[in-house]
């Protein structure tokens, strides 16, 4: 009798979800040999039979795809617009109090060897076999750790993700150094000046478990970004209205636009904000985290960002070469000398800049550019000819 009381529950619920589409299923795949969990909210009226979108979000260190939930209060957000919102799990033990991603800077997942560009590239594998998902409009979004997961995909994997999202996390130096994305893609960050445990103006980052690492500041990340989409337009920074008076922050919003391919930057910052998620206030956690900030809710904008973009398959400066095929540099990486194949009927100008903006070279008519004094690295160069303008990459070695 049991057994049978199991089954009929299992069948209401079944039902239940057929007919009114809202459910959180759990599910999992395996990956490097470990079961993976991942939990999927199906929006009010899900019916899967028409292509929807899919927010794809990333907890932070220590966190679970159960508790990622609550503090973004995005499942709400799915409800009231129609797209999937899934919540994978990082790597851990349940009796170590949570989980991590293999970002980079030394988390419990890095040490274990997790693979979790693999997982993520999986996991869209087995949604899309499974969900009638438009494959145009699948969107990656993370909060601290999560964040930072989220930033290492936009460097080195962003080829399946229409926009992306990074919320209580910068970057830190080593990717950096090493970030090189194959195309523009459209961000938005959402950071707190008074970040407790991700300092606004960079420096050293202290995380969960431990963990300590370098990052860059806030302005250098964003650059770094505008640079890479090679957006022309900086919009004045705009004060949004202070709607809560009793959250002791505010929020400034910054905009680049009139970027290659749509791929504008988007940036909340949050002033006074600690390491928290606007809109949704956990007091308890305030007291080691910092102020919530009231005056937005982060998965309201997170969605309005997202919707607004489609999936775009060009390479950083392809827009720019199809116009002008003659305009060419070589070799890629350099050492001393870097040689430009460009067409001279205008008048062309040529600068090099580093990631985060700063030009260390200029000239006019040149063939070729001396580079022998630039440290190893990777560089931006500019072509301009009249009204066209061609931006690549480039790497010293």
């Amino acid at each position: 009798m049991i057994k049978i009381n199991i089954l009929l529950s299992i069948i209401a619920t079944l039902i239940s979800n057929l007919s009114f589409g809202q459910a959180n299923i759990i599910d999992s795949i395996v990956h490097q040999t470990y079961q993976r969990k991942f939990t999927v909210h199906t929006p009010t009226g899900f019916t899967n039979t028409t292509p929807v979108s899919a927010v794809l979000m990333l907890h932070g260190n220590g966190g679970t795809m159960q508790n990622s939930q609550n503090f973004t209060n995005l499942n709400s957000v799915s409800n009231s617009n129609g797209f999937l919102a899934v919540y994978p799990e990082g790597y851990g033990i349940v009796s170590s109090g949570g989980f991590s991603w293999a970002d980079g800077r030394g988390t419990s997942a890095d040490i274990a060897g997790i693979d979790d560009l693999g997982f993520i590239n999986k996991l869209l594998d087995t949604l899309l076999a499974n969900y009638n998902i438009d494959t145009n409009k699948i969107y990656i979004c993370g909060f601290s750790n999560g964040g930072y997961m989220t930033q290492r995909f936009a460097c080195e994997q962003n080829q399946r993700f229409a926009a992306m999202a990074s919320l209580g996390s910068i970057m830190d130096t080593s990717l950096h150094s090493s970030c090189n994305p194959q195309r523009p893609i459209p961000m938005m960050f959402v950071i707190g000046t008074a970040d407790p445990f991700v300092p606004f103006n960079g420096g050293v980052a202290n995380g969960s478990g431990g963990l300590v690492n370098q990052i860059i500041n806030a302005d250098t990340l964003v650059d770094f970004w505008k640079i890479n989409n090679n957006c022309i337009q900086t919009n004045p920074p705009i004060n949004l209205p202070d709607i809560d008076l009793t959250d002791n922050s505010t929020v400034t919003l910054f905009n680049f636009t009139n970027c290659s391919c749509n791929s504008d930057v988007k940036f909340y910052r949050i002033n006074d904000g600690g390491h928290t998620w606007p809109g949704v206030e956990i007091p308890l956690y305030e007291v080691v985290a910092g102020e919530t900030n009231e005056d937005i809710q982060a998965s309201v904008e997170l969605w309005n960002f997202f919707n607004a973009h489609t999936l775009c398959n060009i390479t950083v400066g392809v827009e720019e070469q199809t116009i002008r095929p003659t305009n060419k540099i070589y070799p890629n990486p350099a050492r001393t000398e870097l040689y430009l194949s460009i067409s001279q009927t205008d008048k062309s100008e040529v600068s090099v800049s580093n990631l985060i903006g700063q030009v260390l070279i200029k000239a006019q008519n040149l063939n070729a550019i001396d580079i022998s004094n630039l440290p190893n690295g990777i560089y931006m160069i500019t072509i301009t000819q009249g009204q066209i303008k061609q931006t690549q990459k480039f790497i010293k070695e």
